[in-house]
C-alpha cells in the first residue's frame, strides 16, 4: 500500500493476484481502510481503485509483476485489522457465490434489468441503515455491496449521501447475532417497502416510502440519482454480509458474512 505506484492505473493492473486480493479484502472494511490510508500514507491519500475494462484478449496477455522486486521493504504501513484472518473469512462468501446463478452464467446473455434491480435493492438496503444498529443483507445485496466497496471513494460518497455516515462492513461477529439482526432487517424492509425481504421492490413504493426525501432511483446506464447526491447499488436469500451504523459490526457465516458500523 505504501508503494507510490499503487495509486496509478498502470501499476494496479499489474499487481500480483495475491496482493490484489488482499487489497480487495482490506477495502471490504471501509472505515479501517479509510483510517489506514489517510493516517499512514503520504499526504493522507485514500487509494482508490482505478476502473479499467479489459477485453478477453487483453486478459490473456496480462502479466502481473512484482512491484517490489528492486526495493527493500522499508514501509511502516500496518493495517489496523488482521488481513490474514479477514482473507480466510471470505471463504464462506466465495463458497456461497459458487452456488449463485451468476457464478456460472454467461453474463453476455443476462438481462441488464436484473442488474439494475439488484443495484436498486442495494440502494434501498443502504437507506435502512441507522447508526448503532445492525443491518444484514441478503446474498444478492451483499454481492453488489462487495462490488461497490471495490471503489472506496464512490462508496464513501454514496454511503454518506444515503445513510448520513460511512456504513462499515465487518465479517467477524457470531452467527447467532447475525441471525437475529437479519430477522430485524427483514421486518424493517417489509414495513418500509411493503414486500418480503429478498423480493424486488416496486419503484412506486420507493417514491411513497418514508425515505422519499433521500430517495435514490436507478436510471440507465446503471448509475444512481440521489436527492442528496451520490449513488450506490442490490436481493435474495440470506446474504454474506451485514452492517450497522454506529459502533458495532456483524459478520461471519449464516445470514451474513460481513458487517460493520458507521463512523
Amino acid at each position: 500500500m505504501a508503494h507510490p505506484g499503487i495509486a496509478t492505473k498502470h501499476k494496479q493492473r499489474r499487481l500480483p493476484w495475491q496482493i490484489d486480493w488482499i487489497w480487495h479484502v482490506h477495502r471490504l472494511h471501509p472505515i479501517a481502510y479509510d483510517n489506514d490510508c489517510t493516517k499512514q500514507l503520504p499526504n493522507g491519500i485514500l487509494i482508490d481503485k482505478k476502473y479499467r475494462r479489459l477485453r478477453i484478449k487483453q486478459r490473456r496477455k496480462h502479466r502481473s509483476v512484482n512491484l517490489f522486486e528492486s526495493k527493500r521493504n522499508s514501509s511502516t504501513f500496518v493495517p489496523s485489522i488482521d488481513l490474514a484472518k479477514a482473507v480466510v473469512r471470505q471463504c464462506d462468501f466465495l463458497e456461497k457465490f459458487k452456488q449463485h446463478k451468476l457464478f456460472s452464467m454467461d453474463l453476455r446473455q443476462l438481462n441488464r434489468k436484473l442488474f439494475e434491480q439488484m443495484v436498486q435493492n442495494y440502494i434501498s438496503f443502504l437507506k435502512l441503515a441507522k447508526k448503532g444498529e445492525l443491518i444484514v443483507p441478503t446474498f444478492d445485496i451483499d454481492l453488489i455491496w462487495h462490488t461497490h466497496m471495490r471503489f472506496p471513494i464512490s462508496y464513501q460518497n454514496t454511503s454518506k449521501a444515503l445513510c448520513g455516515f460511512l456504513l462499515d462492513h465487518n465479517d467477524s461477529l457470531e452467527k447467532d447475532i447475525l441471525v437475529d439482526a437479519y430477522q430485524k432487517t427483514a421486518e424493517q424492509w417489509k414495513m418500509t417497502y411493503k414486500v418480503d425481504y429478498g423480493k424486488d421492490i416496486n419503484k412506486d413504493n420507493l417514491r411513497t416510502s418514508q425515505y422519499v426525501s433521500s430517495c435514490a432511483i436507478i436510471i440507465a446506464p446503471i448509475v444512481t440519482y440521489s436527492s442528496s447526491g451520490g449513488g450506490g447499488g442490490g436481493g435474495a436469500g440470506c446474504g454474506g454480509g451485514a452492517g450497522c451504523g454506529g459502533d458495532g459490526g456483524c459478520g461471519g457465516g449464516g445470514c451474513g458474512g460481513c458487517g460493520g458500523c458507521g463512523g
